[in-house]
């Protein structure tokens, strides 16, 4: 079994989280200028929001790719819940924001199902 899969999340990870240093360099800027503490509100800066919502969304992408990559490396099954979970966001990401990096998980989900789930839980 080649092991691919969670290394192309994580490769996703680290190109969201580096597009989001560059697209948003100004706001990371500001947020850290003001302090970071209480910087980001419902009804404030909507390029703030942005910033932290792009950046923060690299860490799941980080965490779920390595444990992807240690499952495959001990030739483990992948959970089932994994599967239909990132299987699931992919599919919601694309459909609420086509114009997005959400596509780029189609490879690895296409892989995971392909490779189908050890379990049901």
């Amino acid at each position: 079994m080649r092991v691919w899969i969670g290394k192309s999340i994580v490769l996703i990870g680290i190109a969201h989280g580096a597009a989001g240093l560059i697209a948003y360099r100004s706001e990371i800027v500001d947020l850290v200028r003001a302090g970071l503490v209480n910087t980001i509100s419902v009804t404030g800066d909507h390029a703030r929001d942005e910033a932290f919502w792009f950046l923060i969304f690299t860490i799941p992408l980080l965490i779920i790719g390595g444990l992807v990559d240690r499952m495959e490396r001990l030739g483990q099954p992948l959970p089932a819940a994994t599967v239909s979970g990132v299987a699931g966001m992919t599919a919601v990401g694309i459909v609420m924001m086509p114009a997005s990096g959400f596509w780029m998980l189609i490879v690895p989900v296409v892989g995971m199902v392909r490779r189908g789930p050890g379990d049901k839980g």
